[in-house]
């Protein structure tokens, strides 16, 4: 099968967009210059509901709409495009709004870590043991999510990606940090690239022979967006991709695939069924993450589902994240006394081995904050949310119960206070 991308110079080309009327077309074309939007043929074919597209999850995941953006950003943008400014002008309106929606969320530009005096701008490294690189040629995906927290990626007019190709540094920076136990392949997606060309970051860290190194895990929404990936039958790279994994496990290397999956809906075919099981036949695991989305799953029945689904395919439940306050947040975001209810009414749902999953966790500068509970202290008679760190950037702080003071509108926890209890 051929993999075909559409994004704003040629999305008009999608049969199933006859259903889209020009104002929703112009719009789509209008808000995609500030948020990246590219989809393909799998997604469009295989997984949107154009019956009822408006309110499909999966067509608000991929495709980008006016509500996205603040009313007076969409006018400006609008306005610019009307007027027919040049391209620098126009770049220039863009490029301010993009810069006020938050690019790079929890500090991460504070994570960049140093070998020998050299800031490796394609490697984060936040909590102790685990290492984020991020390979060059990865730093794409087979379709664009629209709250995807990592736009700043896709956006080449912005110096501000995340990137490096040289895994020689990256080995020797793992091989100084005894404590280093785990490398996440992250993005853009790792799964974008080719077999040929990961399998070369992936054999010289074998080759490295790298003691502390016990965990590889590749982020990736493949599985959603591209099954055949990992496809034999439809895609003559696929088998390499997998014996790539095989040999990752034989070497005794715990091999994790961390899939995003944002709705059930991803699940529910035998393209990615398939997809998964020849994945766990090599010895990896798959485990799952995804954040509490308005307008696509903020709802207890749609987590349940997912989650139980997932198991009964073999995979792990493994977080349930708050939206991070990036991009056009403002339109997913719920409060974290909803996604908490949300959460407790689905893990109710589910059967043991769904409650793997750790959830709603915020990644905040610190490190994942997961909401554990909202009471009542019986000194002030004033309500609190329960937190811990479950990652911290000093990981003696991890698994300490804390107190915030309760807001019913914050949705995040920089907006909440340090409980201060009145004897």
């Amino acid at each position: 099968m051929r993999f075909i991308t559409y994004n704003t110079k040629n999305f008009r080309k999608i049969e199933y967009l006859r259903y889209l009327s020009e104002d929703v077309k112009n719009e789509i074309a209008i808000v995609s210059k500030v948020i990246p939007f590219k989809t393909n043929n799998y997604v469009v074919d295989y997984l949107i509901d154009w019956d009822n597209y408006q309110d499909d999850p999966i067509y608000i995941l991929n495709f980008p709409n006016r509500h996205m953006l603040r009313e007076e950003q969409y006018e400006m943008v609008r306005r610019g495009v009307e007027q027919k400014l040049a391209e620098k002008d126009l770049y220039k309106i863009i490029n301010e709004i993009r810069m006020g929606l938050n690019p790079h969320p929890a500090q991460q530009i504070t994570n960049i870590p140093k070998l020998n005096g050299e800031n490796l701008k394609g490697l984060q490294h936040k909590y102790q043991d685990i290492v984020l690189f991020f390979p060059t040629q990865g730093q794409s995906c087979h379709a664009h999510c629209t709250f995807c927290f990592r736009w700043p990626q896709f956006t080449k007019e912005l110096d501000l990606q995340f990137s490096m190709r040289e895994i020689d540094k990256v080995i020797a920076y793992i091989r100084e940090h005894e404590y280093i136990h785990e490398i996440l392949f992250t993005g853009g997606d790792p799964m974008i690239m080719s077999p040929v060309t990961l399998n070369r970051y992936i054999s010289e860290i074998l080759d490295a022979e790298l003691d502390n190194l016990e965990v590889i895990r590749f982020g990736t929404k493949a599985l959603s967006y591209w099954p055949f990936t990992f496809l034999p039958a439809f895609n003559e790279e696929a088998e390499q991709m997998l014996s790539m994994f095989k040999r990752i496990v034989d070497r005794g290397i715990h091999l994790s695939i961390m899939a995003h999956f944002n709705h059930y809906v991803e699940l529910d075919n035998e393209i990615v069924q398939e997809a998964i099981s020849n994945i766990r036949l090599t010895g990896a695991q798959i485990r799952t993450q995804s954040p509490i989305l308005k307008h696509i799953n903020n709802s207890s029945e749609v987590w349940a589902r997912m989650w139980n689904d997932q198991v009964n395919l073999g995979l792990v439940p493994y977080y349930m994240f708050v939206e991070r306050e990036t991009g056009p947040f403002e339109y997913f975001q719920i409060t974290l006394q909803e996604a908490y209810q949300i959460y407790t009414d689905a893990i109710r749902s589910t059967g043991s081995l769904a409650k793997t999953l750790t959830g709603p966790v915020m990644s905040a500068s610190n490190g994942k904050v997961q909401v554990m509970g909202i009471v009542e202290n019986p000194l002030d008679g004033n309500k609190y949310f329960m937190m811990q760190y479950v990652r911290h950037r000093d990981y003696k702080q991890t698994y300490k119960p804390f107190f915030m003071q309760y807001d019913e509108n914050a949705t995040w926890v920089d907006q909440l206070n340090q409980m201060r209890v009145n004897r």
